[in-house]
């Protein structure tokens, strides 16, 4: 997969990215991703949107306590942020879309 990157970037004459931007792009293509398939889910009835709410306050939960045990609490915190957005925004959707 790395090297499909490096020459994607070389072929369009652009530097290929540094480890840090390609990290940052695969977490925001890997949220995305779960983003839409949360709304799938929903949409299809394979869940609700409260489950959903649930599932994501789990996680908010887990990186607030990894805030507190000093694990990583710079990311943690921003994390827990990040997720935080995404519950607010699926309980503000109802878990519907436009098609």
């Amino acid at each position: 997969m790395t090297d499909s990157l490096n020459d994607l970037a070389q072929s369009n004459s652009e530097p290929s990215p540094s480890q840090t931007t390609r990290h940052l792009a695969y977490g925001e293509a890997a949220v995305m991703l779960i983003e839409c398939l949360m709304l799938i889910l929903v949409e299809q009835r394979l869940l609700t949107t409260q489950q959903m709410i649930a599932a994501i306050e789990s996680a908010i939960a887990t990186k607030r306590q990894m805030v507190q045990d000093g694990e990583h609490p710079n990311i943690s915190a921003v994390a827990a942020g990040v997720l935080s957005a995404i519950a607010n925004s699926l309980a503000a959707g109802g878990g519907t879309r436009a098609r």
